[in-house]
């Protein structure tokens, strides 16, 4: 089958990797400081020293195997004229729904502190220290579950390296980030879909935005989580993290799976951590292996030594 030939990492995949890599630094600082008690512009400083040294590191690797990245396979292969029109479509809707976050008429806040927590952090310098809605200390601990989730903590440092009001930060420039990591872990979707297809992979990214304007007035959807707030764990998992996490079953990429779970765990607050992530993979891995069990049993299957073929 043509997903499963798509076996090589591709620039795509190098860069979900690294977000997913800052994901897990910003996780390990975060714990550093809740469980050191180091005040919050240490985390940042120890946050922005990592995620530097991760940068510089990631660009080497890159460059190291830029070779075997950027190359497409077959060579390199022009668009025709119907694929230039469902891009150019494409980056019409995702540059609309740039413009619809930026504005932020729809932004849905209800029952969400995000905002109030990253302030508080900045203003005390502090993680958990105060109640964002009162300003006094905490008189009940909160769930160390909920305790341990990194995105205030990175989302506050990005404020302080910035300068950045967290209303800006969080409500705007965050999302925005996340539709186009979005966009990107379903191009990785569709190349693995339809690796020799180019004009399906294009119609396939268009409907995919298409169903995000859709679903943006439909509470609970996809669409309206990344529209309208798209700042949550469950918008970057169910926009970023799903997406990626199916094309890297598809292609048997059980590394990539992993660090999608554990980067779940580190930003939605779910029963040990055990969310949609795992529930995906552990279904897709079961789908393939049955039918790749099925497959080598159906007639016609053997190699020319007289053995099994192993349904690849």
């Amino acid at each position: 089958m043509g997903i499963i030939k798509l076996k090589k990492n591709t620039l795509g995949d190098c860069l979900m990797t690294g977000v997913i890599v800052a994901i897990g630094l910003a996780e390990a600082c975060h714990l550093a400081a809740v469980f050191l008690g180091l005040p919050f512009s240490a985390c940042s400083r120890l946050l922005g020293m990592a995620l530097g040294a991760w940068l510089v590191l990631g660009t080497v690797l890159l460059a190291a195997g830029r070779r075997h990245i950027l190359t497409e396979p077959g060579g390199k292969r022009r668009l025709d004229p119907s694929e230039k029109i469902l891009y150019g479509m494409f980056a019409l809707t995702v540059i609309s729904q740039l413009i619809f976050i930026g504005m932020g008429n729809a932004i849905y806040r209800k029952g969400d502190m995000t905002v109030e927590t990253v302030g508080s952090f900045l203003a005390v310098d502090g993680i958990y220290r105060v109640n964002p809605m009162t300003g006094t200390p905490y008189t009940e601990g909160m769930p160390l579950r909920l305790k341990i989730l990194c995105l205030p903590t990175l989302y506050g440092s990005l404020c302080r390296w910035t300068g950045l009001e967290p209303g800006l930060m969080v409500q705007r420039i965050v999302p925005m980030a996340v539709l186009l990591g979005s966009y990107g872990a379903f191009s990785l979707l569709g190349r693995t879909l339809f690796p020799q297809e180019g004009r399906m992979r294009a119609l396939f990214l268009l409907l995919v935005s298409a169903l995000m304007w859709a679903g943006a007035y439909a509470y609970g959807m996809e669409g309206f989580d990344l529209l309208c707030s798209g700042w949550r764990g469950v918008s970057i998992r169910g926009g970023v993290l799903l997406p990626w996490t199916a094309s890297l079953c598809l292609r048997r990429k059980w590394p990539g799976v992993c660090l999608c779970v554990l980067a779940e765990a580190c930003t939605v607050w779910t029963f040990y951590g055990c969310g949609a992530c795992l529930a995906m993979a552990a279904g897709l891995a079961a789908a393939g292996l049955l039918c790749r069990k099925l497959s080598g049993r159906a007639p016609g299957r053997q190699t020319a030594d007289g053995g099994r073929g192993d349904g690849k």
